[in-house]
């Protein structure tokens, strides 16, 4: 029964005051400050990486302050917060990565649109509408622009284009890689500009992936006749209509 009641003590009060010691002396010892900070990125898709990586170094730099701090010390409620701020985080993890990692795992908003501003700055458009922090051309992602200042006033214009861009294909001849602009008219609806012909494409509102279908065998036509089409409207009942260049 003595020994038993010796091991219990050194189980639970000797072992656990010696551990918390020796944790304390590494500490003091500088053993857990932050050496590394590890940014990453996660579920962010193909295209958007000259989007993301100045918002990657710049997200680096601001948490650089950490380095040199005790892990235990460090609150990371606080540096969720600060990190969740970001408009073009969508999510986040942070974790300790002992004896001295920091590790942010960021889920970034994707970008679904841009919007050129009357000031010729693009504007990054996200699933919900929102806008974020305008970009420099060379950051900016391979995605359709927004034209016409309509959409800068009314965000719920703005989501349903990112709607609409999403019933698109992302592959085919008439796909989002095809589509170079989007425009808005109140009573025609949406229209599409092609990027290699400038072909004007007329969608209006409702059925986008029904008349993408329509306008890819139109287009695959046009291309093995070697038409010039001017525009096409698919915003018809059953059928597509393709005005030349050179009709009236």
């Amino acid at each position: 029964m003595k020994k038993l009641a010796v091991q219990l003590i050194f189980g639970f009060i000797v072992l656990p005051l010696s551990l918390a010691g020796s944790l304390y002396y590494l500490n003091q010892r500088g053993f857990f400050n932050v050496a590394n900070i590890e940014v990453v990125l996660e579920g962010h898709k193909p295209g958007q990486e000259q989007f993301l990586r100045p918002h990657i170094e710049k997200l680096e730099v601001a948490l650089g302050k950490y380095k040199g701090l005790s892990l235990w010390s460090i609150k990371l409620s606080a540096i969720s917060r600060e990190v969740s701020s970001l408009n073009w985080v969508d999510g986040l993890n942070i974790k300790r990565s002992w004896p001295a990692t920091l590790s942010v795992r960021v889920q970034p908003h994707e970008v679904k649109l841009l919007y050129m501003s009357k000031q010729g700055k693009l504007v990054p458009i996200i699933q919900d509408g929102r806008f974020l922090d305008p970009v420099e051309t060379r950051e900016a992602p391979d995605v359709a622009i927004l034209e016409g200042e309509v959409f800068s006033k009314k965000t719920a214009l703005r989501k349903k284009a990112v709607d609409v861009i999403e019933q698109i294909p992302a592959e085919g001849s008439f796909s989002k890689k095809t589509i170079s602009e989007i425009r808005y008219d109140s009573k025609e609806g949406f229209w599409m500009t092609m990027i290699k012909t400038g072909i004007q494409v007329k969608m209006g509102e409702d059925q986008m992936a029904l008349k993408a279908a329509r306008v890819s065998q139109v287009v695959e036509y046009l291309d093995s006749r070697q038409f010039d089409a001017r525009v096409i409207d698919a915003n018809l009942s059953k059928k597509v209509l393709v005005r030349l260049r050179k009709d009236p």
